[in-house]
């Protein structure tokens, strides 16, 4: 057994933590015997996501599941950690055309996953349309797991940092009100951006995907709450793979950036506003600053060692229960490489329940990059703002309506005991 330190902040949430899932929509209605033999292949080249959750006086660790990942056709969330699952911390199920791989955050991140969903789709593909498909890219059964694959961005001792200035971030942005209140539901939008089309006026702008719909995403709010007393803020998700020297590592390894939208920036042209936040990204992703980062993650993790008992891990770690990040959020998860495959794969969306506030997923996959906007409140003007922008834009996109959504809560959280407790008089009777 390895005691998580990455990922440790999700295992303490007051009523659990809800799986993240990756939705894999092919063109063809997916064969469930073909679909069991490729996951079969696939965690041959990945044995670690063969894993169960063990608390331990309030501490958890990850170990080895010999039980089978539970592949079902279902259309239904199954909790992670549960019963139903095997104890897995990962769970793959699949319905008609779509393919849900649902993971645990505890377990890995979702540059960690990744690799697994390109796997799972080589093997589906091949066998599905009995092709020899390029595997360029692909990690494949059989094959050596890469330098550094498991290993621990946060452990027991901390990265060296030089002596330089931090750079200035600005943090503090506009709270949007329609966050204030009890949370009454989960919502999503999905929105498929012609790829070839948004990278081509991205990079005539200077920007970056990411950079180009966290400003647009920015100019929305602004449309919206045109009395915005402070910045409107993106928080960005960013990798700290490569700052740390671990680019292979699957487990945890994210820190934030912070990008303001303010009254200066905006009047700028977009190309200028995007190389302000090239700028702004470029200080902030400074190889001191991301190892500061992952110090800080660190300390959290000390600070959470040292303490007892679970109760009082659940206390220290209690406002992630309700924390809202001020304005918004963007994930960007990259390129999925599906190689030739990907003139079967119709989109992939990402997306999970039970975060307060405004997060912005995206990802790019087959002809598309795919913005998935989840939100806890019910109004729609962000969205119907976001796609004024794209009309602006002139680019071609396909948009959902709202769609009321909730993934499933795990099993083996902070009520560790509980379930434990509920899993063995299950077995019992």
């Amino acid at each position: 057994m390895k005691r998580i330190r990455s990922g440790q902040v999700y295992l303490y949430r007051g009523d659990g933590l809800r799986s993240t899932v990756l939705d894999i929509r092919m063109k063809d209605k997916v064969r469930g015997d073909i679909l069991r033999r490729a996951l079969e292949m696939s965690l041959e080249r990945y044995p670690y996501l063969r894993s169960k959750l063990v608390e331990k006086d309030g501490d958890f660790y990850i170990a080895d599941n010999a039980l089978p990942v539970a592949l079902a056709r279902t259309d239904k969330f199954r909790g992670l950690g549960s019963m139903k699952v095997n104890y897995q911390l990962i769970d793959v199920t699949y319905v008609e055309r779509e393919i849900h791989v649902a993971f645990h955050h505890a377990l890995c991140d979702g540059r960690g996953i990744v690799p697994f969903i390109e796997t799972l789709v080589y093997y589906y593909c091949s066998m599905r349309y009995r092709q020899a498909f390029d595997s360029t890219g692909i990690r494949l059964a059989g094959e050596p797991l890469l330098q550094g694959e498991t290993d621990e961005p946060f452990g027991d001792s901390k990265y060296e940092v030089g002596d330089g200035p931090a750079p200035e971030v600005t943090r503090d942005g506009y709270a949007l009100p329609e966050n204030a209140g009890e949370v009454s539901g989960y919502y999503r939008y999905e929105i498929n951006i012609d790829r070839d089309e948004f990278m081509t006026f991205a990079k005539a702008n200077n920007a970056t995907p990411s950079i180009l719909v966290a400003l647009l995403a920015s100019k929305a709010v602004r449309k919206v709450h045109p009395d915005a007393e402070k910045p409107i803020v993106c928080s960005l998700a960013s990798d700290m793979r490569n700052e740390l020297g671990l680019s292979n590592t699957h487990k945890n390894c994210v820190t934030s950036l912070y990008l303001p939208y303010s009254e200066g920036l905006e009047g700028l042209p977009l190309e200028e506003q995007a190389t302000t936040y090239r700028q702004l990204i470029k200080e902030q992703k400074d190889p001191d600053a991301v190892r500061s980062a992952a110090n800080s993650q660190i300390g959290m993790s000390d600070r959470l060692d040292s303490l007892e008992t679970l109760a009082e891990k659940k206390e220290m770690l209690s406002f992630f229960d309700d924390l809202c990040i001020n304005t918004f959020v963007v994930s960007y998860l990259g390129q999925i490489q599906v190689s030739e495959c990907g003139d079967l794969v119709e989109s992939i969306h990402l997306y999970s329940s039970g975060n307060r506030g405004l997060i912005v997923n995206m990802l790019s996959a087959g002809d598309f990059i795919t913005v998935d906007i989840l939100q806890s409140f019910e109004s729609e003007q962000f969205v119907n703002e976001l796609l004024r922008s794209l009309d602006e834009a002139g680019l071609a996109y396909d948009a959902s309506g709202r769609i009321d959504f909730a993934t499933a809560l795990d099993r083996t959280s902070s009520t560790g005991r509980w379930h434990a407790e509920k899993y063995y008089a299950e077995l019992v009777r």
